[in-house]
């Protein structure tokens, strides 16, 4: 069975007057350009990003030194999905200010969204030399250990980041999930019930921690933690997978094909769950609807070619007549 997905969270935050200066020791172009920050600041905090963006932009053409305006459309691209735009106005605003310590943060944070994990850490070592107690910088870097296999070195940066900042839900939320990753269920299970603590609605901990209860062996637990947090954000993809793999598990073939259906509208680019609809389809002796979520496993990630072959073989077997 597919281990179970675990939801890693990247955190960034708006500087809302970074860089700003005194708007009235500035001249008529600055303080014009700060009154466009301001703006879009306001309707980033509104939600609106694609407004504050376009504020942003006025900021930037009407005053190209300000680093602050780099720094506030970059985080607003990284909200509106523009990873390589972002990353772009993050380079812009520590060029204009090489000690703008956020910016390296959050720049780290949109590396290891990208799969930059060598990146990511390297932002978050430049972060943590101006600033070691930088909680934040602590986490990112663990995030990026953690990309790349070094799960005990992530749990390291995150005990050191809930160290200094013992009241962010998300990274006792990571840390949770360095835990799981080295098979310290209990330990895993402990951080996401205090996330939950400081984050009564944090959907992904819920998840997470069901996740958890599923490979210590406490069904029902799991079960109750993947349904609470499918009704706090049914949109939150991986933990209809993680529901699908208790269904599996419970050979409840039908339930665990609806649940990586559901998974595969939220995303359907993932070859894997393409994999494992179709071996659901397939126990319920539906060969065709089973070749076609193959052939499309298949076409996204041509490497699972032996390793489906071997599911597919095992799965047909108890339907082989014995002479």
């Amino acid at each position: 069975m597919k281990q179970p997905h675990i939801l890693i969270v990247v955190v960034v935050f708006l500087l809302m007057n970074c860089a700003r200066g005194d708007a009235q020791s500035q001249n008529f172009r600055a303080a014009t350009s700060s009154s466009y920050i301001e703006r879009g600041n306001e309707w980033y905090a509104k939600g609106e990003f694609v407004k504050a963006e376009s504020d942003f932009t006025l900021a930037i053409a009407t005053d190209p030194s300000q680093a602050g305006a780099y720094y506030n459309r970059a985080v607003t691209r990284y909200r509106l999905g523009k990873l390589a735009e972002s990353l772009a106005d993050f380079d812009h605003a520590l060029q204009r200010n090489p000690r703008l310590i956020q910016a390296y943060i959050d720049r780290g944070g949109v590396r290891y969204a990208q799969g930059d994990f060598d990146g990511s850490i390297s932002d978050c070592n430049k972060a943590l030399e101006l600033n070691p107690k930088l909680a934040l910088a602590w986490g990112n870097r663990g995030l990026a250990r953690g990309g790349k296999g070094d799960h005990t070195g992530a749990l390291t940066d995150f005990d050191r980041a809930v160290k200094l900042d013992s009241r962010r839900a998300e990274i006792y939320g990571n840390r949770g999930v360095a835990r799981f990753r080295l098979k310290d269920y209990d330990g895993a299970i402990s951080d996401q019930t205090r996330a939950l603590k400081l984050k009564p609605n944090f959907a992904e901990a819920y998840s997470d921690r069901g996740a958890a209860r599923q490979f210590k062996g406490d069904t029902e637990g799991a079960l109750t933690d993947y349904q609470r947090a499918i009704e706090l954000n049914p949109r939150f993809a991986d933990v209809w997978y993680n529901r699908a793999t208790w269904w599996q598990r419970k050979q409840d073939w039908a339930r665990a094909e609806a649940d990586f259906t559901h998974y595969l509208t939220l995303k359907p680019q993932h070859a894997d769950a393409y994999c494992s609809r179709g071996i659901m389809r397939l126990r319920q002796i539906r060969a065709d609807e089973a070749d076609q979520d193959f052939d499309r496993c298949l076409e996204l990630n041509p490497k699972l070619r032996h390793s489906l072959e071997r599911m597919i073989a095992e799965t047909k077997q108890p339907f082989v007549t014995k002479p």
